[in-house]
Formats: structure tokens, C-alpha cells, sequence
């Protein structure tokens, strides 16, 4: 739990599940000594799914020989996870997003939505902004995105995602199954929408694409993903009155439903999908109350982006002061 992040130079793309064992094993025989449930406690992101998770928990307990589920994260059921945890960072981001067109006097029904990558996080998002009325209609890869006019909203097409990412079918597939269109080698900021998700990597909105965005009617950006927007495109976008919403804020949903599968591993308890997301939606409802309410105290308006820096750094500080390490 906390701001700090891991990882390494191993690529899992075309490796075989033993050879993805090993080193996760031999990773966590190294991790083991620095991390705990209360010193640390990773969870996993890009390349790292449930079974990484698994296999590094298990060399973990191997090696410490004591039943500790609370040191790692993103586990499965039967090891101590969360329901919803998968969809989690996804979940946040729209429930974020839906306390926002709220805020406006809006709401999700009839809206169209970009969003990029086919992980879980957007896949989340997908699921999620299907429930609440809205259509996702673009994901992307490496390779390129597909614009699924329909939307992709069935059950069908969310499980398609999950085999995309599980490299069983490529999004070309998906485009000739559902009859969508696959546009090989570039981004979805240029399609016809009134949100922008990003959910993919780190710098995929650039000032190029923040122009895109505006020429298609964009209106609101949610940052699902770790900073996708570069400080540029970030001021640009504000510039024209684009209501932003801060990865460090709108993408908690992960972080906040690992800190609830912590409270469900010490309790011993297993909460239900209806329970926890209930419990995630207050959590990223009372995170825009924060932004929102920080930004106004220091006379800076409506502005998300400035209220979350604002927030975040109160809280830190006012823990520090209290506890004498200014």
C-alpha cells in the first residue's frame, strides 16, 4: 500500500507459464525480506495478473513459512482475494467519473466513451459504463484500436476482451466477429465522443492527441492509468475547459479495493461483489468530494486536478506534523 512502485526488465510476452514461474519465484526470493502485511504490500499492474500473484505468494509463504495473506494483493479467491478486485482500477475510474457529470448536473445514460488498452482496466471501465448506461465504443493496443460503433457492452464482448489479453485473439478478431473496425498502428482520440478514458500507459495523450480529443467534443478526461496525459497536453486540455480527472485521484479504485481485501484477509471474512463495490463506490465518491473540496478552500474553483494535489499533500503533511517528522 503506499506510492511506491516495482517491477523489472522481464517481459512475459512469449514466455512459457514455467519459465513466468521461475522468475517470479526467484523475484519474491529476493522481495521477501523488504515487504509485509505491515511494512509493504504489492499488488500487480501491467504484466502482472492474478497468476503472477500466485506464484509469488506461494514462494513467499514457502520461504516464511507462515500463513501471512495480507502481504500481497490481486490474489486469487481461493488464496484470500476480493471479489471485484480485477475490475477494480476500472470501477473507480467510472464511478469517479459519474460523481463528476453529477457534479454537472449530468449523468452516464447516453454518453459515448473512448478508452484505450484491453487489460483490466479498461475492461472495467467497459463493463462498468455498460451498467450505468453509457457506451464505450474504442480499445486499443500496440497495434492499433478498434471502434466498435455498437458498443462494447455484452458479455460476449467482454469476455472476447479477456481473451485478448490473454493472447488467445487480437483485436482484429474482434473487429471481424463484432463487425467493428480495426484501425492498425494508431490511437482512438480522434473518434466522435463526449469522455476520454485513457487506461492504458504512461504518455499516450500528447497535445496532438489533446487537440483530437477537442475536435471530437470531448468534454471530460478520467486518468484510469498512471499519468497517460503529459503535463502538456494536461494544461492544454484545461485551457479548454476540459474537465480533468488526476490519475493520482480518479484511478484509486485499485489501491482502495487492495486495502479492502486486506481488511477481508485479518477479519478472516469474505465480503460479497454487492458489498465491496458499495464500499468502492464511497471510497471514490468521498476522493472527488476531497478534490473538489480542496480546490475550493485555496480559491482555486472547480479544478480536480489542482484539489488532489491539494488533498494528497494535507493529508501527508498533517500525519508528519503529528507525528514530529517535519
Amino acid at each position: 500500500m503506499g506510492g511506491g512502485k516495482g517491477g523489472a526488465d522481464f517481459d512475459p510476452k512469449g514466455k512459457t507459464d514455467a519459465e513466468i514461474m521461475n522468475f517470479c519465484q526467484s523475484f519474491m526470493t529476493e522481495l521477501q525480506r523488504h515487504i509485509g502485511p505491515d511494512i509493504d504490500v504489492p499488488a500487480g499492474d501491467i504484466g502482472v495478473g492474478g497468476k503472477e500473484i500466485g506464484y509469488m505468494y506461494g514462494q513467499y509463504r514457502r520461504i516464511r513459512g507462515a500463513f501471512e495473506n495480507g502481504v500481497l494483493t490481486g490474489k486469487s479467491l481461493e488464496s484470500g482475494g476480493s471479489l471485484v478486485r480485477p475490475e477494480a482500477t476500472g470501477y473507480g475510474a467510472v464511478f469517479f467519473l459519474d460523481s463528476m457529470l453529477k457534479h454537472d448536473g449530468e449523468s452516464m445514460k447516453g454518453k459515448t466513451i473512448v478508452t484505450s488498452g484491453y487489460g483490466n482496466v479498461s475492461w472495467g471501465v467497459c463493463k462498468k459504463v455498460a451498467q450505468l448506461g453509457g457506451k464505450v465504443v474504442t480499445m486499443s493496443g500496440s497495434k492499433g484500436y478498434v471502434h466498435d460503433a455498437n458498443g462494447i457492452n455484452t458479455d460476449e464482448k467482454f469476455e472476447f476482451m479477456l481473451a485478448i489479453r490473454e493472447g488467445k485473439v487480437s483485436m482484429q478478431d474482434y473487429a471481424d466477429k463484432f463487425g467493428a473496425k480495426f484501425y492498425a498502428g494508431q490511437k482512438p482520440w480522434g473518434v466522435k465522443a463526449d469522455i476520454a478514458i485513457p487506461a492504458a500507459t504512461q504518455n499516450e495523450i500528447d497535445v496532438e492527441d489533446a487537440q483530437k480529443l477537442i475536435d471530437s467534443g470531448v468534454k471530460y478526461v478520467v486518468e484510469a492509468s498512471n499519468m497517460p496525459t503529459t503535463n502538456e497536453a494536461i494544461e492544454f486540455l484545461m485551457s479548454k475547459d476540459v474537465a480533468l480527472a488526476p490519475g493520482k485521484a480518479a484511478n484509486a479504485g485499485g489501491v482502495a479495493t487492495s486495502g479492502l481485501e486486506m481488511c477481508q484477509n485479518s477479519a478472516r471474512l469474505s465480503w460479497t461483489a454487492e458489498e465491496v463495490e458499495e464500499k468502492l463506490k464511497q471510497i471514490m465518491s468521498n476522493i472527488f468530494n476531497a478534490c473538489k473540496d480542496a480546490s475550493e478552500k485555496y480559491g482555486l474553483g472547480y479544478n480536480l486536478v489542482a484539489g488532489a494535489n491539494l488533498a494528497g499533500f494535507e493529508k501527508v503533511a498533517n500525519a508528519m506534523v503529528q507525528q514530529g517528522r517535519y
